[in-house]
This record gives structure tokens, C-alpha cells and sequence, in this order.
């Protein structure tokens, strides 16, 4: 039959309060082993917990840096993709660049050619135009021709200098204009007032107001007027220097067809 652990451990220590009690010399030297033991435990528990902290901190640092590594390898294959999706685009925009340098020399090639055409259309113009401003006109033209065979003139200064040219003699057709200068009629020399409207309709003035006349472009030659008209004209020339407010005038007008 056997007996039970509760009082076999009560029996032992009875036994062993009983020994440690009538023992004063073995009870001091245990004692002492005791607190030995218990010292080197308690500095081995020490030693073990900080290298607990150690190789806690290790790890902590160690996870930091796994974390760290993974957020930049997370960051680099965003930065690869947004680079791919770059060069992508960047391929499609040199591939349309190369278009449009074909299209560009395509281009050039069929311009030139209708640049000078335009500026061979404009000198004709001005030749068979209202003589008004005649050789300036005519000198502008040549000098646009010149620079339009200029091989070292890029392209788009040259188009620009047509254009401005062109726009120049568009803007005649729908302005007013008076200046003084010398005419020639039956070898006589007269110092007059020109009044141009638009480009439909050329006068003249002599500075006395006496003597009037307009440009028959048809005849191709000036014609005198009647005195009834040197007022209308007066007063024109008046509000083409801006001297009268504009008002409805009394002008003899060439209708469109008339000679032909």
C-alpha cells in the first residue's frame, strides 16, 4: 500500500526542520552555500536578461531594417514601373516627333514653291494697282523676293515676312490716306494733296484748292475735275487728317467694269 505524496512531503520536512534546528554548525555553512547559490542565480538571471534585452534589441533593429528594406523594395519597383511607363511615352513622342519631321519635309518641299508663286502674285498686283505709294510697294515686293531666295533664312521668318507683306497690301483696301508730293500732268509740275479711299479711288488737289482730279484706271492716266468737286474733295482730305468727323461724300467713283 502506498503512501501519499501530501504526507510523505510533510513527514520530510519535519525531518529536515528538526536536522537544520540541532545542527547550528551545518546550519551556517548550508546558509552560506545558500545565499552563494543564490547570488551567482540571481547574477546569472541578470546576465541572462540582459542578454535577453541584447538579442531583443537585435531583433527589434533586425526587423527595422527588413521593414526598411521592404518598404524600399516596394518604392523601387513603383519607381521601375513609373520609369517604364515613362520611356513608354517617351518612345511614342520621339516616334511622333519623326512624323513630324517627314510630314515637316514634305511640307518645306510644297511651300517654297507657293511662297514664290504668292510673291510673283503680289509684285503683279502692285504693278496693275492704283499708283499710290507705286515704287515703295514695288521695292517692299523685290526685297520680299530676295529674302525668300535667301538660303540661310529659315523657313517661318520667311512665310512671316510674306505674310506681313501681304497683310500690309490687304490693309489698303480699307483705310483712307493723304500725303503731299509731286505731280506730273502734260509736263507741268504741280505740288499737290493725294487722297487715296481704299484702294478704289485715287485724287488729287492742287495746294490752292483750284485744280482737282482723279486716276482713270482704265486709261491709265489722271483726269481733271470739274470745280463742283474741289469741295468734296477739300473736305475729304479734311477727314482723312482726321480734321472733320467722317461724313457722306459728293466723289466721283469709277464704276467697277466701266473702259472694259
Amino acid at each position: 500500500m502506498s503512501v501519499k505524496p501530501s504526507f510523505f512531503t510533510q513527514i520530510c520536512g519535519v525531518i529536515c526542520l528538526v536536522a537544520f534546528v540541532f545542527t547550528p554548525g551545518l546550519n551556517a555553512a548550508v546558509l552560506k552555500d545558500s545565499k552563494e547559490v543564490v547570488a551567482k542565480t540571481n547574477s546569472e538571471a541578470a546576465q541572462s536578461q540582459q542578454n535577453i534585452d541584447r538579442l531583443a534589441g537585435e531583433t527589434q533593429v533586425r526587423l527595422e531594417e527588413y521593414r526598411r528594406v521592404q518598404n524600399s523594395a516596394e518604392y523601387q519597383e513603383a519607381y521601375t514601373r513609373e520609369l517604364q511607363q515613362l520611356n513608354a511615352s517617351q518612345e511614342l513622342r520621339i516616334e511622333s516627333l519623326k512624323k513630324q519631321v517627314e510630314e515637316a519635309g514634305i511640307t518645306q518641299q510644297r511651300i517654297v514653291p507657293l511662297m514664290r508663286s504668292m510673291a510673283d502674285s503680289l509684285e503683279k498686283f502692285v504693278v496693275l494697282d492704283l499708283p499710290f505709294h507705286h515704287e515703295e510697294r514695288i521695292n517692299a515686293v523685290l526685297q520680299l523676293k530676295q529674302r525668300l531666295r535667301q538660303a540661310d533664312l529659315p523657313l517661318s521668318i520667311k512665310f512671316r515676312l510674306l505674310l506681313e507683306t501681304w497683310q500690309l497690301e490687304q490693309d489698303y483696301g480699307v483705310t483712307i490716306e493723304t500725303w503731299r508730293g509731286p505731280l506730273e500732268l502734260a509736263d507741268v509740275s504741280l505740288s499737290v494733296e493725294f487722297l487715296r479711299i481704299g484702294r478704289v479711288a485715287l485724287y488729287y488737289q492742287s495746294r490752292d484748292r483750284l485744280n482737282s482730279g482723279y486716276w482713270d484706271q482704265f486709261e491709265k492716266r489722271w483726269l481733271p475735275l470739274t470745280a463742283e468737286f474741289n469741295q468734296p474733295i477739300t473736305r475729304a482730305l479734311r477727314v482723312a487728317r482726321d480734321q472733320i468727323t467722317p461724313e457722306l461724300l459728293n466723289l466721283p467713283m469709277v464704276p467697277p467694269g466701266a473702259g472694259r
